[in-house]
């Protein structure tokens, strides 16, 4: 096909999508008697997600300690960059963020959360590794009260508004911990991403 033929067939394409697109409004969400709060931690549970409700980011810390006593997890973190410099540990140990020493928990943000599936939304951009979220076996995310929206459909508005742009580079959609049952048909965690993940549930947005 001729460059010319094929750039005037696309042009045509866009031209005719552009009516629909303009016209196109998002289909209501699930209706549901919880807040998106409590709706999304009611998600995370089902979805063998563990949470703690924190006031704030300062709080997040002894959060964290609490977590991986209970785990007998080591008192050791990977921060994401985007954390980096906001919170202060005193009995939690900060390792550089990659790579990921084996047994060494991941402490991360997120985009958006999504209340109807209790998934999580990390986007890729400035001060924000997306390889963090699946090499480490656990992985912990704080979430701001207002970064959790009733649907999938609203997430996309919330990353346009964040960045200012159609949509970052990568979008991962994450709902509990990583697992498979390809082999025998039976479960096995941890397959291709954290084994255990832990969501901070934070008044305050990171």
């Amino acid at each position: 096909m001729a460059a010319d033929s094929r750039a005037d067939i696309l042009a045509r394409l866009r031209r005719g999508a552009a009516p629909f697109v303009a016209r196109a409004t998002p289909s209501p969400p699930p209706a549901s008697p919880l807040s998106p709060r409590a709706r999304f931690i009611e998600r995370l549970t089902a979805a063998r997600t563990t949470t703690e409700a924190i006031p704030s980011l300062a709080d997040a810390p002894a959060a964290v300690a609490r977590y991986l006593a209970a785990q007998n997890l080591p008192a050791r973190i990977c921060l994401a960059p985007g954390l980096a410099g906001r919170m202060a540990f005193d009995t939690v140990t900060v390792e550089d963020a990659l790579p990921v020493a084996d047994g060494i928990a991941v402490l991360t943000d997120c985009v958006a959360a999504v209340a109807e599936t209790g998934t999580f939304v990390a986007a890729s951009g400035p001060g924000r590794d997306q390889r963090l979220n699946y090499l480490a076996e656990t992985l912990i995310v704080i979430v701001g009260d207002d970064q959790i929206v009733h649907a999938y459909e609203e997430v996309w508005t919330r990353l346009r508004v964040r960045t200012g742009r159609e949509a970052p580079r990568l979008v991962s959609f994450i709902t509990g911990p990583s697992r498979t049952a390809d082999i025998e048909q039976t479960i096995e965690w941890g397959a291709h991403g954290p084994r255990r993940l832990h969501v901070l549930v934070s008044d305050e947005t990171p």
